[in-house]
């Protein structure tokens, strides 16, 4: 196996999976005596899985038990070249339908958890936290505790908040935050809004998630948030959903419909390409038109793992004729040392090889 150097040869880097989740012990603990934690009820289902529900609203976690531990995830990740994995809360557990005044407690729970959690092997996981979006002000002092007591790189936060988009005045404060702090935010779904006009064929998922993400990119970019934020570090899961695809008819837009182009001094093509997509496509196409339409350097290696909709052996589905060797090697191990900071990749484990 060749490992993965820097250029010049002046050492190995580790190869990251950005794209991961976990939950944390203290919730699957809380879930087996029926209990609440932190604000949150959760519980078991009848076929033995784990449920978790506030609002009025409940969701299964979509993952066999019992989870892998520490070790054994780490096993699983070298046999598939993976060095390390940034982990984040599972997507199910993002309650932002939960009381605004208890949410804040859940999420410094959460974030607790997550530390201990990457203590178990501190080289082979990184962090991503969670913050309370139903309270802004809460969210951006758990941002700002998650980049400084935690030493965390950033956080992930859903695609909406209790059906508000990302351009919504509310939410500007924590992004605002976010780029004032240098931190890496990932968008990924958590509550869809398809769910309740898809509910077959499980094409909440499969059509509804990777619209989401498109709906939070297309508020993100009209809405005029990144031209007002352009040093925001941002990310979108599923290889940005239909964005890449779209984006034409965007530009096209912005040319011709006035509300279309108030906000924004660019192409939307232009905005598009200065953010950060996984590589979670499920197809060799659609990961070489998003390079195409972005350039290499914007495409991190993603899995979802364990979800059922993850890559299984992320780090495989990049050995296509589509992609070039250097495309791979920055997807595998080059773009995320830009995206999250160098910083905090050292002293990560590096003995995992790139497969030709």
């Amino acid at each position: 196996m060749t490992m993965t150097t820097k250029p010049n040869d002046q050492g190995p880097y580790p190869v990251v999976d950005m794209h991961a989740h976990f939950v944390p012990d203290e919730i699957l603990a809380a879930a087996f005596r029926d209990e609440p934690w932190h604000g949150i009820t959760f519980g078991k289902t009848t076929r033995g899985g784990v449920y978790s529900a506030a609002g009025g609203q409940k969701m299964d976690l979509p993952w066999k038990l019992p989870l892998e531990t520490a070790d054994a995830r780490a096993n699983t990740m070298t046999a598939i070249g993976v060095d390390v994995q940034v982990v984040s809360l599972s997507p199910t557990m993002h309650w932002y339908p939960a009381d605004p005044t208890t949410a804040p407690d859940f999420a410094r729970a959460a974030n607790d958890a997550l530390l201990t959690f990457i203590a178990r092997k501190p080289n082979r996981f990184i962090g991503l936290g969670y913050l309370p979006l139903q309270n802004p002000k809460a969210a951006v002092r758990e941002l700002e505790r998650c980049m400084g007591t935690l030493g965390l790189p950033g956080v992930m936060v859903g695609t909406n908040i209790n059906g508000q988009d990302w351009d919504s005045p509310a939410l500007f404060p924590v992004l605002e935050a976010a780029s004032d702090l240098g931190a890496f935010v990932f968008f990924h779904p958590a509550r869809g809004r398809a769910d309740g006009w898809m509910p077959n064929y499980h094409l909440r998922n499969l059509i509804g998630n990777p619209l989401e993400t498109t709906a939070t990119i297309a508020a993100l970019i009209f809405g005029g948030v990144l031209e007002r934020l352009p040093r925001l570090r941002s990310c979108f899961a599923h290889g940005g959903g239909y964005s890449c695809f779209a984006v034409g008819r965007w530009d096209h837009g912005s040319r011709v419909r006035a509300e279309a182009s108030a906000q924004i001094k660019k192409l939307p093509s232009d905005y598009l390409s200065t953010l950060y997509f996984d590589s979670l496509t499920h197809s060799d196409l659609a990961l070489r038109a998003l390079i195409d339409q972005v350039g290499s350097t914007q495409v991190l290696l993603g899995s979802d793992y364990p979800a059922d909709m993850s890559a299984s052996d992320p780090v495989a589905a990049l050995d296509s004729p589509l992609i070039t060797q250097s495309e791979r090697r920055a997807i595998l191990t080059g773009n995320i040392r830009t995206a999250i900071g160098e910083p905090f990749l050292k002293g990560l484990s590096c003995t995992c090889g790139l497969r030709h």
